[in-house]
């Protein structure tokens, strides 16, 4: 049976067992208050079945009385050898321990402006590139430095600041949550919102809302999750001609799609979707230049992963396909969006028996971002199953490099 060498992560069933029996639960109690079966249950906990659907983690969860982030085995160690490539995950939370918005580090900080040519510079093609190494270690100095300009910058310099605050962390988030760092990339995405309102800018809290959504796992149902419809319908009034509000908007309404297929509102989360899928057509994909690739990567294309994950979460696996064959990859101008769609892919054929086609589309996600696929529980789970039950050259290799044998 497959299992996890080295890291001290364990499969979810193996999670799940551990926390019903602390709370002193029988398979009987817990299947009554999941509404699952004792064998299916029994199957989970003996890996002999996955968790495939993050709605199923969020009951047994609420039934064990514990955090999704328990079951799936979060926060992971900030250091291990093996995984230096990672970045430096300790240096980001000195940043995010030691500074504030009114009490930087005692630090000398570079001009702004070349903050800013960083940012366009190095930052940008790291994060287009899924390099989440190379990020995490450029993220900390310039994060540093511009917690010394908002404190002491002029009114204009402090603007330019605080709006860098809000994407740099939104970006150290999505980071802290690709290496398992649940509890710190909450601190990421608090210092993005802290930014925003000392802003008091609509938009920003909306972008900061958007980190405090993908902060902690989704199974988790987080307040943060839930709130994603009010902040997008409060953001609404305020958007005007800005594209950036509009894409801020966007992601607001995807988010808010997931919350309600988790709360099983199957009506609300088509018309959340229905509507980021409006938007996303009157904006169009912004084209590859010097303006970037939109923020969030908002466009149809991504629109597209969104519609296709949550047909997989809703155990519709043609569907999920058939969705995931109309997205133009080409549009998907991060590596971390393009690794999404073969990962909802990859699990789409799983949950059809179609394991080796499976394990290929999880070898392209790989191949595109690393961290996506290495550190993503609901992966870690599936590829652990599927080397359970079906031993191919391509799976073996996955495997091994996840650490799982």
């Amino acid at each position: 049976m497959a299992h996890a060498v080295d890291d001290g992560m364990r499969r979810i069933g193996e999670n799940v067992r551990a926390a019903r029996r602390y709370r002193g639960m029988s398979l009987e109690t817990l299947a009554g208050l999941s509404g699952r079966s004792k064998g299916w249950l029994s199957k989970i906990e003996n890996g002999h079945a996955r968790l495939e659907r993050r709605s199923d983690i969020r009951d047994l969860a609420e039934a064990l009385e514990v955090s999704a982030s328990d079951l799936l085995g979060e926060p992971v160690p900030a250091i291990r050898p093996r995984e230096r490539a990672y970045g430096d995950v300790v240096r980001l939370r000195e940043v995010f321990l030691d500074a504030s918005l009114d009490s930087p580090l005692d630090i000398g900080a570079r001009p702004l402006g070349a903050l800013v040519e960083i940012v366009n510079g190095d930052i940008r093609e790291y994060r287009r590139g899924a390099d989440d190494a190379r990020l995490a270690t450029a993220l900390p100095p310039v994060l540093a430095e511009l917690h010394v300009h908002a404190a002491t910058g002029d009114e204009r310099e402090r603007a330019i600041a605080l709006r860098l605050l809000v994407d740099l962390c939104t970006s150290a988030t999505n980071v802290l949550r690709h290496l398992g760092q649940v509890d710190l990339a909450w601190i990421a995405a608090d210092r993005a919102e802290r930014a925003a309102r000392s802003l008091n800018d609509p938009v920003m809290i909306g972008a900061a809302a958007f980190a405090q959504a993908g902060a902690r796992p989704a199974a988790s149902l987080s307040r943060a999750l839930r709130d994603a419809e009010r902040v997008a319908d409060r953001l609404e009034g305020h958007l005007g001609d800005d594209r950036t509000g509009h894409e801020v908007y966007g992601m607001l309404q995807l988010y808010a799609a997931l919350a309600r297929h988790l709360q099983d509102d199957t009506s609300g989360a088509a018309d959340r979707i229905a509507e980021a899928g409006r938007v996303a057509e009157r904006l169009g994909e912004q084209p590859d230049g010097a303006t970037g690739e939109g923020w969030q990567s908002f466009g149809p294309a991504n629109v597209g992963v969104w519609k296709a994950m949550l047909a997989v979460e809703a155990g519709e696996p043609e569907k999920a396909l058939e969705v995931a064959r109309g997205v133009d990859a080409k549009a998907l101008l991060r590596r971390s969006r393009k690794a999404a769609l073969a990962i909802e892919q990859g699990r789409a054929l799983a949950m059809l028996g179609r394991n080796d086609a499976a394990a290929q589309q999880l070898r392209q996600a790989e191949k595109l971002s690393v961290a996506s696929v290495h550190k993503n529980p609901m992966v870690r789970e599936l590829v652990a199953d599927m080397y359970d039950n079906t031993i191919s050259r391509e799976l073996r290799g996955l495997a091994w490099r996840m650490n799982l044998i």
